[in-house]
């Protein structure tokens, strides 16, 4: 039996350096060994990305050993994010399950959707996470965040369906200051989904710039292809002080930012590296 080990930092963020670290190549080995023991902190679209990893190898077949944290204190965050509920058989992992804590400023532990009835039943939820969460100051992103949350489960669940099945969601608050929304999925992807319609869209920063415009659609259907653009005129439209939506797909990538009411950036750009699926993430501050 051979092993690879994929080392994970003490900070696990999100930038472009981890927007490949899971790229879902067959492995040389056996087992995955996930050493998270170095971890001191963790973004959410991190844990997402990381979550999509364990059942992406376990269905094709892999064992993924999951190596704790040193750290006790991430090892409980991990635990009430969710990372080892429901692990697939194949995976061992040194991290125990457990259930949130009351009050605790985890929004939405990671959430594995499977369809769109899934994601309407979230829609509920969010209302009773607004009323316990969103308070003070942060109380003016509130709408921002739901019409993003609904908007983003349904384009993972209609347009991300792949082997594994699972559209990944988690959402965390920090302090009273901001909060961050991560939605994924280990589908086709943005590229090739929109070329399936615009064929002429080589290169994929072109098919996602394409993709997030409003009235954009590969789905053949009337009322699709807002999903993108509502959420960025919910970010616009709630006046938030800063808000940023990123977009990770294929070998493209995509970023929106708000500044009070004002779009103040909108590009989209290619990498070498593929991300597979579609990945995004939401940061609403109010300072």
């Amino acid at each position: 039996m051979s092993e690879i080990v994929v080392e994970v930092p003490a900070t696990a963020g999100y930038s472009e350096q981890w927007g490949d670290w899971a790229i879902l190549r067959q492995p040389p080995a056996d087992t995955v060994v996930l050493d998270l023991s170095e971890l001191q902190f963790a973004d959410p679209l991190f844990l997402l990305r990381m979550r999509g990893f364990i059942d992406w190898h376990c269905y094709n077949g892999h064992g993924v050993r999951v190596v704790r944290p040193q750290s006790a204190q991430v090892r409980r965050y991990l635990s009430h994010m969710g990372l080892a509920d429901e692990l697939p058989e194949r995976c061992v992992c040194e991290i125990a399950a457990a259930g949130t804590p009351t009050g605790s400023q985890i929004l939405i532990p990671i959430r594995r959707l499977t369809s769109n009835e899934e994601s309407d039943r979230l829609d509920d939820e969010l209302a009773t996470i607004l009323e316990a969460q969103f308070r003070g100051p942060l109380g003016r992103v509130a709408e921002a965040f739901t019409a993003t949350a609904g908007e983003m489960c349904d384009n993972a669940t209609t347009h991300g369906a792949s082997d594994v099945g699972f559209a990944y969601l988690s959402a965390q608050r920090y302090q009273q200051s901001r909060c961050v929304l991560a939605i994924g999925d280990l589908g086709i992807g943005i590229p090739d989904h929109i070329r399936r319609a615009f064929r002429e869209l080589v290169d994929d920063e072109d098919a996602i710039r394409v993709a997030t415009k409003e009235g954009v659609t590969a789905t053949g259907r009337d009322h699709r292809g807002v999903g993108y653009q509502y959420a960025i005129d919910a970010l616009k439209d709630s006046n938030v002080p800063r808000g940023e939506l990123r977009v990770w797909s294929g070998r493209g990538r995509f970023r929106v930012e708000v500044r009070d009411g004002r779009q103040v950036r909108r590009d989209a750009w290619g990498v070498d590296g593929k991300t597979v699926g579609t990945w995004v993430r939401l940061e609403l501050a109010v300072r």
